[in-house]
């Protein structure tokens, strides 16, 4: 079995063989604690660091402005954490799934840690929802609120309409028909919960802090205070494509 230390020393990029031709090779990681504060220009800066400083052989392209190949899926909102974000990196030598994941995990924090690596066969196109976990501590009944909760999201409801910015400008829609389901309970610490899917993608994209702004508006819950027992978490558990939320698989 391999000690610890030579599952993760770090290989020089020059000291591997070159591959026939160039893949794509994708990496899942969480993004929690204070990372949720990062932007997604800053989580690019950082991973375009770490992949030099863990020596992934990055395959560049030519000319006189050579870049490496790094594509991120759906960027997570500033203020959210993710369990499953996902990378994809073009590599030229050879490198095992074990072996990247591993010398990337030495580089990272507990903060960003990856979970797996893997050859996809599927496009980042092909993403259409995401899964979120809301956990909220706000003043009341949070069994009355579960309940409020589940009315004002229920798929007969009244139309929520909202303003959505975007790069266009600012436009009014109805939240409603990009949530595909949405269901509160609350637990025995008063905490209400949350699991939400959410339109999520190139096409269509529900931010989860509009479902927020929403039981605010609408329902007068988790008002904006100093209070230290009034809070909230947005946890993005991962995706699916547009057949695979209805048979409950995750976006691989």
């Amino acid at each position: 079995m391999l000690s610890q230390e030579t599952m993760t020393r770090k290989v020089s990029k020059f000291d591997r063989p070159l591959l026939d031709a160039p893949i794509t090779m994708r990496v899942v990681f969480q993004k929690v604690g204070n990372l949720q504060y990062f932007s997604h220009l800053d989580l690019q800066r950082t991973w375009q660091r770490v992949l030099v400083r863990a020596s992934i052989p990055m395959w560049y392209t030519q000319g006189f402005n050579p870049h490496s190949k790094i594509v991120f899926g759906v960027p997570l909102p500033v203020g959210s954490e993710g369990m499953e974000e996902m990378v994809d990196l073009r590599i030229d030598r050879a490198i095992t799934c074990e072996e990247m994941k591993n010398q990337l995990n030495a580089e990272l924090t507990n903060e960003m840690q990856v979970s797996e690596v893997y050859v996809p066969t599927t496009a980042f196109s092909d993403i259409a929802w995401g899964t979120y976990e809301i956990t909220i501590s706000t003043p009341g009944n949070a069994a009355e609120q579960t309940a409020a909760i589940a009315a004002l999201f229920c798929p007969d409801a009244e139309p929520i309409i909202m303003t959505k910015r975007s790069k266009s400008g600012d436009k009014e829609i109805d939240i409603l028909p990009l949530i595909h389901s949405l269901r509160a309970t609350a637990d025995c610490h008063g905490l209400i919960h949350i699991r939400a899917t959410l339109r999520a993608g190139n096409a269509e994209n529900l931010n989860p802090e509009y479902i927020i702004k929403a039981i605010r508006d609408r329902l007068g819950l988790i008002p904006e205070c100093t209070d230290p027992t009034v809070w909230y978490r947005i946890l993005r558990l991962g995706f699916h494509t547009a057949d695979g939320v209805k048979s409950g698989k995750w976006f691989r």
